[in-house]
């Protein structure tokens, strides 16, 4: 019998949330039979790492910082590799005086122009190593101002590459794992492993915000990738009733989203205030409202230049500023509607970033000056897109997720470039030409709310939140949700003590993970996605039952909209239409 060789590359653990999980899936698949290989880093990355980054570091922040965040990476991965018994090495003890000294050479020798085409092995590591820079910088391309805080990237990612040569050639792997292959000094290890014809798979934490972190993707290639494979599968769900319990998973998420105050939840909170917002845009009660949402940059930019989605200019605008160019001349002559354009609060300084992108400027300038009723909805104003969609009749969106959202609340969106979106076009409005996209305009805001529309997005949002994700709760307990009782305090105060969340982890850890079987088989078997490996028996239901279940979730979804609320609701707003099939 064949073992096959799975290698772990696991050089960022200093961030235990990711480390950790990792290290139980490593401890599956060797339980069921895989020869497990874990290689970290012991400070070939020193010079700027990701770990950094997510401590708020920079390239020019002083040593001794970089230093405190490699000390905690080295202790994380020893208490791993201690505790787990996981053989394996550093990758920087491949890499010799020669290897440091041709990277040397190569990056002195590059020019910023050249960037794009830089390749070692036939890896693009040029590109690779702009993936993590673009979304922190919030840049569109390099500037040349830019050079000297991106070569500290640059040449990680070419240490990575050299010693991925190495070991690769050594071990022989026939799969690797790494947490999120998008991160610069994995994309070189994915690019070269699949170039010698190992499989590559990557694990993420999921995506609902409940239980992010109790969950993960498993996948092959990448995220992106996983989330376009999870929308071709879309058809095989599309017609499949979800029961309580898958319902009631997804309504969890959205009750995160719209308290907030999740770090990935961009938008301000619902407003628990009867103002209404509109008077501020000079929005009249006659007037039908739609709202154009627009996109981040940063992330679409950092996935166009390593070559994960598809260049805008296949679609039908070619930027989104041509998007809303298009749409101020269309509204101008359509008094009777508004349009509200919604500036993605990523664009400027959030909870996660501190930087205006170079998007937002352009934005600043080209919507000075609008028609009456056109107005620009900017993150300053501090206005929840779900206070927003209180009054809204349609949607048109970007590729923004809210798309998805604003359909789970059951109204109209109108999209043009489906083939980006990272959930089914279905589940909006599609206009693939110029005629096509205002005549979708023209069809949803007459088709208007649907209590249809709010059933399909909720099955998909189970797809992609449920039944696609490794649940490894008995594993990692880990909670992002802010502590409510002083016992909670107390623990999260407890678990600031450097190594107490370690040695808790690594003791409760299960004897046999609940999904150890199908982590083993997924990686072992060389299958595609979670989808791929036969799941426990699910409690099947029909579209009746289905349906009372969702009525039970609508009205837990205005628990969370609307607390506290009272009286009637207005007249075609979000909350009387949600009322009138919530209580059917």
């Amino acid at each position: 019998m064949i073992t096959e060789k799975v290698l772990f590359f696991s050089p960022h653990a200093a961030i235990w949330v990711h480390a950790f999980p990792e290290a139980l899936v490593a401890d599956a698949v060797r339980s069921c039979g895989g020869e497990v290989v874990y290689v970290t880093c012991d400070g070939a990355l020193s010079s700027f790492c990701l770990p950094m980054a997510a401590r708020g570091l920079r390239v020019e922040s002083p040593s001794q910082e970089k230093s405190r965040v490699c000390l905690e990476c080295h202790q994380n991965r020893d208490w791993i590799r201690r505790e787990f018994a996981f053989p394996g090495y550093d990758f920087d003890s491949v890499l010799d005086a020669t290897d440091l000294r041709q990277i040397d050479a190569l990056v002195a020798t590059l020019r910023r122009e050249d960037l794009d085409s830089f390749e070692v092995d036939r890896v693009k590591v040029g590109r690779a190593a702009l993936y993590e820079f673009l979304i922190q910088k919030k840049k569109i391309e390099l500037g040349e101002d830019d050079w000297t805080l991106f070569r500290p990237r640059l040449v990680n990612a070419l240490r990575s590459l050299f010693a991925a040569r190495r070991i690769l050639d050594r071990e022989k792997p026939s799969r690797i794992v790494m947490y999120n292959t998008l991160y610069s000094v994995n994309a070189v290890w994915r690019a070269l492993a699949e170039e010698r014809g190992a499989l590559v798979y990557f694990l993420h934490a999921g995506m609902g915000l409940t239980n992010r972190l109790q969950t993960l993707m498993v996948g092959r290639n990448s995220p992106l990738a996983w989330q376009y494979r999870l929308v071709s599968e879309w058809s095989r769900y599309r017609d499949i009733p979800c029961n309580q319990e898958e319902l009631s998973a997804v309504t969890d998420h959205f009750y995160e989203l719209f308290r907030g105050t999740n770090v990935f939840a961009y938008s301000a909170p619902k407003s628990r205030t009867a103002d209404d917002w509109r008077t501020r845009f000079e929005i009249r009660p006659d007037q039908k409202l739609v709202v154009a949402m627009m996109s981040s940059y940063d992330e679409y930019i950092a996935a166009r230049a390593i070559d994960e989605v598809p260049p805008e200019s296949e679609f039908l605008f070619p930027s989104q500023l041509e998007w809303i160019r298009a749409l101020v001349e269309w509204f101008k002559t359509r008094p009777e509607l508004f349009l509200l354009i919604r500036v993605h609060p990523r664009e400027f300084p959030n909870k996660r970033e501190a930087t205006k992108s170079a998007h937002a400027l352009l934005l600043e300038r080209e919507l000075a000056v609008l028609p009456p009723n056109v107005r620009v909805n900017w993150p300053s104003d501090q206005i929840s897109i779900y206070d927003i969609a209180e009054h809204a009749d349609v949607m048109l969106n970007a590729w923004s997720t809210a798309g998805k959202e604003m359909a789970l609340l059951g109204l109209p969106v109108v999209v043009y470039c489906p083939t980006l979106l990272l959930y089914p076009a279905d589940l909006n409005h599609v206009g693939l030409t110029h005629d096509a996209y205002f005549a979708a305009i023209e069809v949803a805001l007459s088709e208007g709310w649907s209590f249809e529309r709010t059933r399909k997005a909720y099955r998909w949002c189970v797809l992609e939140n449920v039944r696609s994700v490794a649940d490894i709760s008995d594993g990692f307990d880990y909670s992002e949700t802010p502590a409510q009782s002083l016992r909670q305090q107390a623990r999260g105060l407890l678990f600031l003590v450097p190594g107490t969340r370690q040695a808790r982890d690594l003791a409760r850890r299960p004897r046999v993970l609940r999904e150890q079987h199908r982590l083993g088989e997924m990686i072992l078997a060389g299958k595609e996605s979670w989808l791929d490996v036969p799941p426990e028996p699910r409690e099947e239901v029909s579209e009746a039952t289905e349906t009372a279940a969702l009525r039970h979730e609508i009205r837990r979804l205005m628990q969370a909209l609307y607390p506290g609320a009272q009286g009637a609701p207005s007249p075609g707003s979000l909350r009387q239409r949600l009322e009138s099939v919530a209580w059917a």
